[in-house]
């Protein structure tokens, strides 16, 4: 290799050094090859510059409306499950304690008789004699049923205390 060609080759070498120097360098200004290239291969298009940021063409203001909707939107549905859990807890099914008595005890019919009577099937019923509960038990009845030591208000304990009463010959509601 003459020398001619040695500096021919050295000067090319040297002015592609220079080029890629400063192309690396504009791209840290821009911010490219710190994870803010315009295409990132995920899919989406960001755009940082001269105090201009965008993400898929959309700014910072786009972008916090949007959170702050969609928060919105959590929060409303974080309340609407626990207005559903608070029901599913405290307002249980009145059928439902009835069938289970009756799958229990049996006198199905009697069941819903007596209830639909008593209370018209409210758990939460209370009569001026003292009588409360879906079968309108007075406190000393209740006392003598395996579920005293429940809520009178309680539809399943109250279905299964009038379940049990049948099950043993008594029938000491109003109501026939």
């Amino acid at each position: 290799m003459s020398r001619r060609a040695a500096i021919v080759f050295l000067t090319c070498f040297l002015g592609l050094l220079v080029i890629t120097a400063t192309a690396k360098a504009a791209a840290a200004n821009l911010g490219i090859g710190h994870g803010l290239e315009p295409h990132h291969g995920d899919g989406h298009n960001r755009i940082v510059g001269k105090g201009q940021i965008r993400f898929d063409g959309f700014g910072p203001e786009k972008w916090a409306l949007r959170f702050r909707r969609e928060r919105l939107l959590v929060e409303r549905l974080q309340r609407r499950l626990a207005r559903q859990r608070y029901v599913l807890l405290h307002r249980p099914d009145v059928s439902e304690a009835l069938d289970l008595a009756a799958t229990v005890y049996g006198h199905e019919a009697d069941l819903w008789r007596k209830a639909s009577c008593e209370s018209t099937l409210n758990p939460l019923a209370r009569n001026p004699s003292g009588a409360s509960g879906l079968l309108q038990f007075l406190p000393s009845t209740w006392a003598t049923t395996p579920f005293a030591r429940f809520s009178l208000f309680s539809p399943y304990a109250s279905a299964l205390a009038g379940g049990w009463m049948l099950a043993h010959g008594r029938d000491e509601w109003q109501c026939r």
